[in-house]
């Protein structure tokens, strides 16, 4: 029988890990953007307004994919409503605590998960913009409307792991199943 610290202990471990890797994606896709206007802006000077604009834009995008995790890893610590079913589960034995921890471990893998990705991704199309600027200045309005959009597409993705990763937590349609009426 798993006993009620082990909830609490999982949940640590796993958001110390969670906000650890949360950040590391979103970290390596800010800096790929950052480099890459610094070479365009040294390539094109005359058109660095536009390329600080476009990474400044991309930074804040990519940034969100970090909060959402830190959303999940604050709700995981400090609000985690599935801690309220912890001595009910406890006290069901059998797997109803293995059901409770693995959700939230659960939330914290899908918001990881759905970051990373997208966290690269925007990376990689801010460079790819700050670069097509530098090279081609006169088609910075059609380079920049791709890249609002492609950023907006990419920042659906993660908002999708977000909405799985807050349905884990407090709207588990299988915790009721798993818990009984409680």
């Amino acid at each position: 029988m798993v006993s009620e610290t082990w909830f609490y202990i999982v949940v640590n471990v796993t958001t110390a890990i969670s906000i650890g890797l949360g950040v590391l994606f979103p970290a390596i896709g800010q800096a790929r953007a950052a480099a890459a206007a610094s070479e365009a802006t040294a390539r094109q000077p005359d058109e660095s307004d536009v390329i600080s604009r476009t990474l400044y834009i991309g930074l804040a995008m990519i940034e969100s994919q970090a909060l959402y995790v830190l959303i999940v890893a604050l709700i995981l610590l400090f609000a985690n409503p599935l801690e309220g079913r912890v001595s009910e589960a406890a006290a069901q034995g059998g797997d109803a605590m293995w059901f409770l921890i693995l959700a939230s471990v659960g939330a914290a893998v899908a918001i990881n998960l759905g970051t990373m990705l997208a966290s690269i991704g925007q990376g990689k199309v801010v460079e790819s913009a700050v670069e097509s600027i530098a090279e081609q200045p006169e088609a910075r309005d059609e380079i920049s409307r791709s890249l609002y959009i492609s950023l907006a597409l990419l920042e659906s993705l993660a908002l999708y792991a977000l909405i799985v990763s807050l349905i884990l937590l407090y709207a588990n349609p299988l915790l009721e199943t798993v818990l009984g009426a409680g």
